[in-house]
């Protein structure tokens, strides 16, 4: 029981520290000499590192990113331990990559690790939704609701395809976690719109 303990709680250590290896801002320290926080979108993850320092930097932010959401789920399975430490590692990845120790708490948005999470739990659903939201995101040139669509349809189709209750509560839990952080980042906007009745403006900050 102590040696179980004390797995879940490295494993609830190692996977929030993983997450917080702040990629992007490493990457565009490194070629750019720029913080990652102060330039373009101010987010730290892969779509501003493509916009800073080019498509191959992007890439590699992306995959490393997404990686980190293989690991949380990965590591627990290869030790054995019980399916519902993945309710910790996984959010605490995420938590890692949007709030992480190394940036004094301001990171991403987590879309990344969440994908690499479902690509383990759910590889060909994931693949499928993937298509699709990649397309929205190219037509409407807009990643935010580019996201939005994928992660709805990913939850629509585990839910249509009796997918387990694991596989379910996690990707639910996920993606009201990156939600939560991406109304966080906008609230102020979210607020004044709302005040000044400016719906179309409301809209506009919330797909921004």
């Amino acid at each position: 029981m102590i040696q179980e303990t004390f797995i879940v709680i490295s494993l609830a250590l190692g996977a929030y520290v993983v997450g917080s290896v702040p990629t992007a801002y490493i990457l565009v320290r490194w070629m750019e000499g720029e913080d990652i926080r102060d330039v373009g979108s101010r987010n730290v993850g892969a779509l501003n590192a493509y916009n800073r320092t080019g498509a191959w930097a992007g890439l590699l932010v992306l995959f490393v990113d997404t990686a980190k959401g293989v690991l949380a789920v990965a590591a627990p399975r290869l030790l054995g331990v019980d399916p519902w430490v993945l309710f910790i590692t996984s959010p605490l990845v995420v938590v890692g990559h949007n709030w992480p120790v190394f940036l004094n708490f301001r990171g991403g948005k987590g879309a990344a690790a969440i994908f690499g999470i479902s690509l383990v739990i759910a590889p060909w659903l994931t693949i499928i939704t993937a298509g699709p939201s990649i397309l929205v995101m190219l037509l409407l040139r807009n990643v935010v609701l580019g996201a939005a669509f994928g992660f709805i349809s990913l939850n629509t189709l585990l839910w249509v395809t009796g997918q387990g209750a694991e596989q379910v509560g996690l990707c639910l839990l996920l993606t009201l976690l990156v939600t939560g952080t991406y109304v966080l980042n906008v609230r102020d906007h979210i607020f004044a719109s709302i005040n000044a009745r400016r719906w179309r403006q409301l809209f506009l900050d919330l797909a921004g």
